[in-house]
């Protein structure tokens, strides 16, 4: 079993006395006396908290070097990761690993603590509505986008052609089509024959659910595709 004292600071906080290094070593050490653990070794690195964990120079050798039952002693939470996702992957991968992070302010949040159980459990539903909020703007910006008539990837929509910008512009060859398909749904053809008799007018095979598509979308702001 080793300890690990894990410390990290950012360039610019190398002279704020209350992040320093060294005073991040003295409450680990405390810490580790009430848990009647040592500090064997010294992980230390200055980089920003909001860089992966397993990204940092000095994150990734730790990680490659834990053994099960090791355990990694910090002296708060922004001192190990700004990064409320990795946070919690990084967790559960010790968790995997069998190996203790410890925290002065909350104890150890990969066993059974109570209070670091409780901390991880508020992580969890933070990281949740961060993500559930984060999906929702891209969700609001897709549909800003599509309604602006932007092209948003895959296939393009039948009916359009793209110009510079990416955005969509009518393909007279194309808009023809559709006004022969909506000709045909007005004498009364159904899907299946309108399918059929494009097909073979155009040589292209347009199968019914495309022409269904094509035929109920509202413009170009829903962004189907054929």
């Amino acid at each position: 079993m080793t300890v690990y004292f894990y410390g990290r600071c950012s360039a610019d906080e190398n002279f704020d006395k209350g992040s320093s290094v060294e005073t991040q070593l003295s409450k680990c050490k405390s810490y580790a006396n009430l848990k009647d653990l040592t500090i064997d070794k010294e992980v230390t690195e200055s980089i920003s908290g909001t860089v992966r964990f397993a990204n940092r120079t000095m994150g990734l050798e730790l990680m490659n070097t834990l053994k099960k039952g090791d355990h990694i002693i910090c002296s708060a939470l922004d001192r190990f990761s700004r990064n409320t996702l990795d946070l919690l992957q990084t967790i559960e991968k010790f968790k995997r690993l069998k190996v203790s992070l410890h925290f002065t302010e909350f104890g150890e949040v990969t066993g059974s603590d109570a209070m670091g159980s409780v901390f991880v459990k508020l992580l969890s539903v933070f990281a949740e509505f961060y993500s559930k909020q984060c999906s929702e703007k891209q969700t609001a910006t897709k549909q800003r986008l599509a309604k602006e008539g932007r092209f948003l990837g895959g296939k393009k929509m039948f009916g359009y052609d793209l110009d510079q910008n990416n955005y969509y512009i009518p393909c007279e060859k194309e808009q023809s089509v559709i006004r022969d398909m909506q000709l045909m749904r007005k004498q009364g053809n159904s899907y299946q024959k309108v399918a059929d008799q494009i097909t073979k007018t155009t040589r292209k095979k347009f199968p019914v659910s495309w022409v269904f598509k094509i035929l109920n979308r509202e413009g170009v702001s829903n962004g189907l595709s054929v």
